[in-house]
């Protein structure tokens, strides 16, 4: 397995699964949950920027990376509790999670579920916003089933051209992923999404929600759906798409920065 410098990888079992994680840093911690199809291992650039000053602890979800592909168990209470299996077997306390797609539903949902266990939580484009797809359970599902039948088949370099428009380490960790990804994660798009607007009114801590460009529309509805977090903040991330920091990093990652900043400043002032 190709880690970064200074990551170090181990395997825990909780929620009747096996899960890879990996660590790297010190301080306060921040748990991060990759999107679909992706691991935990593609976190690398945010890690490296914020591996000085915080603990960071990232995961490869159920089917993916070097976790275990189970038969069942992909719902989102499945998520939530091989999240918070992972965050107890580990022992980790007053932190932040930080979910990007799926992993920011995961993350979300944590947050309304354990209300007590994040002191914040970072978003970003977490699915589940705006509503199932156009498109029949039992067509999503045999779409990623079709598309992990041809990655098996792909060569790395084929792989690694689907993402040309990334930098060339980036490009590779995500061809790497895309081998990792198992048929089970099928049963993820089948079953959907809930959507977040239920989750966002038992979110007690700051959330900073980091949303794609998207429509005065579109942005109309996602603030409003914001507006249900108790102590909330959403921002578009111009000419960013649902990549938010792999499309427009600087942007995110200031946004990302200060919210972090201001917690420990909070934390200060409290003490």
């Amino acid at each position: 397995m190709d880690l970064p410098d200074g990551w170090t990888a181990n395997t825990v079992r909780v929620n009747g699964v096996e899960l890879q994680y990996y660590r790297t840093g010190g301080g306060p911690t921040l748990v991060l949950a990759h999107g679909f199809y992706s691991n935990g291992r593609c976190w690398e650039r945010l890690a490296t920027d914020l591996v000085d000053d915080f603990e960071l602890v990232l995961y490869d979800a159920r089917g993916h990376g070097g976790s275990e592909a189970t038969e069942t168990g992909y719902g989102i209470e499945d998520r939530v509790g091989d999240l918070v299996g992972l965050i107890g077997e580990l022992s980790l306390e007053n932190l932040v999670l930080v979910g990007h797609s799926m992993g920011g539903s995961t993350a979300a949902w944590t947050a309304a579920m354990h209300p007590t266990l994040p002191r914040a939580v970072v978003l970003e484009d977490p699915a589940g916003m705006h509503g199932p797809p156009d498109t029949t359970p039992e067509e999503r599902e045999r779409m990623v089933r079709e598309t992990v039948r041809e990655w098996e088949s792909a060569s790395m370099q084929e792989l690694v051209a689907e993402h040309d428009e990334c930098e060339p380490s980036l490009a590779r960790r995500l061809a790497v992923a895309s081998t990792e990804c198992r048929p089970e994660i099928a049963a993820i798009p089948r079953e959907g999404y809930p959507p977040l607007e239920a989750a966002f009114p038992d979110i007690d801590c700051p959330t900073l929600v980091l949303k794609a460009d998207a429509d005065p529309e579109t942005r109309v509805t996602d603030l409003d759906r914001a507006d249900r977090l108790a102590d909330g903040r959403l921002v578009h991330i111009p000419d960013a798409g649902h990549c938010v920091l792999r499309d427009e990093y600087d942007a995110a990652y200031a946004e990302i920065r200060t919210f972090l900043r201001r917690l420990s400043s909070d934390s200060n002032a409290e003490k």
